[in-house]
């Protein structure tokens, strides 16, 4: 694959497009590219055609400043407002919900004026906006573990985002998206990782796959094994989770760079699954998984790449993080300047638009669609197998 990284930050339209049409090819596969979207619609009517998701960076740069944490507050009542307009059957959070999980002052120096209780209710307060309005999927990033950064698996994610919060997920009498969920570390059934199935327009249902933070074996082994029973086999696959691909469209593992799991606490004894691991032992294999969506890696934020899986299909695999945007991720910055990714699926049910909308800088009255190659694109799934 082609690497990005020798070349500027900024890229004009071109350059990345010509790009792409290297980068995206995989392994047996051919490059799809990425045709560039060029039309934003009123955000209050939305695109008019379709039904969408939406998908949450990292926030944790929301949530550990306090003069941040009404905006990603604005970013989900957005959200929740809109769900209409836009058609929105489902909502995705790529993990990183605070910047320290367990801390007992701000962490200082650029890392945040809030404690861990302060920075994890900050969060369940965005959230709960769209609790019986809109499903939310979580993934947990490494910073919802440990004290600050994954050193070991104790999280309070389960103490906030329980699995009858969002009667939407799940109401605890059968109703809701959410299936089932393998026991975590610890033997409890959290949403840690889970399995979610969506019912959307077209003839195709939404399998959701969510994993945790550098996914142990036990958690990679049940992901399979639920991909390979009938009652899923024609479902659309979409695997959820933190940490899988860098910014020059490399997967995690392909070479080695600082974020990959296997560098953290959580991976120490090697339990624990990077990008290009997932890729050989779980993705590549699965006839449903067409979709990977992750967050984790700031430099430009986004990535994308195509493979082929075994079966010679297109999986389209995609970055998307904000959080060093909007001033930068220190006490000088608004927390990631309210981006989100709207991804609408047309009703020919294979082309996908995918755009960047801010809640927060339309309320400033400034553009809210991040435009050009990376943040605005078309990608086409393909057959159904």
């Amino acid at each position: 694959m082609k690497s990005l990284e020798s070349l500027p930050r900024e890229l004009d339209r071109r350059e990345f497009l010509g790009l792409c049409a290297g980068a995206v090819v995989g392994s047996g596969g051919i490059a799809s590219g990425l045709e560039e979207v060029d039309d934003f619609p009123d955000p209050a009517t939305g695109p008019g055609e379709g039904w969408s998701m939406v998908v949450f960076p990292d926030t944790q740069n929301y949530a550990k400043f306090a003069k941040n944490q009404a905006n990603f507050k604005l970013m989900t009542r957005w959200v929740a407002d809109h769900v209409g307009a836009w058609n929105l059957k489902l909502g995705l959070h790529v993990g990183d919900f605070v910047e320290q999980n367990d801390i007992a002052v701000g962490g200082g120096r650029g890392w945040g004026d809030q404690n861990s209780a302060e920075q994890w209710a900050s969060a369940k307060r965005a959230m709960s906006v769209l609790d019986g309005v809109l499903p939310v999927v979580c993934a947990t990033g490494n910073h919802d573990y440990g004290e600050r950064n994954a050193e070991d698996r104790r999280t309070r994610f389960n103490n906030h985002f329980g699995l009858t919060d969002n009667p939407l997920v799940c109401d605890g009498q059968g109703g809701g998206i959410w299936r089932e969920s393998p026991p975590n570390v610890r033997g409890a059934r959290t949403l840690e990782n889970a399995a979610y199935v969506v019912d959307v327009p077209g003839k195709r249902k939404l399998l959701v796959i969510s994993l945790e933070w550098g996914p142990r074996k036990a958690v990679v082994d049940w992901a399979r094994e639920l991909l390979t029973r009938p009652e899923f086999s024609g479902h659309l696959g979409l695997l959820l989770v933190h940490s899988y691909m860098h910014d020059d469209n490399r997967r995690e593992g392909q070479r080695d760079r600082p974020g990959n799991p296997h560098h953290y606490g959580t991976g120490k004894g090697g339990d624990t699954h990077d990008g290009e691991d997932l890729w050989k032992a779980l993705v590549q294999p699965s006839k449903q998984i067409k979709l990977v969506i992750s967050g984790h890696v700031m430099g430009r934020h986004v990535g994308y790449r195509v493979d082929t899986n075994t079966r010679g299909t297109e999986v389209h695999q995609m970055l998307f993080n904000a959080q060093g945007l909007g001033g930068g991720s220190d006490e000088k910055g608004n927390g990631g300047d309210g981006w989100l990714r709207l991804i609408t699926f047309l009703p020919d049910g294979q082309s996908i638009q995918v755009r960047t909308f801010s809640p927060l800088r339309l309320a400033q009255g400034k553009d809210p669609w991040l435009r050009g190659p990376g943040h605005a694109f078309r990608i086409r799934l393909g057959s159904r197998e």
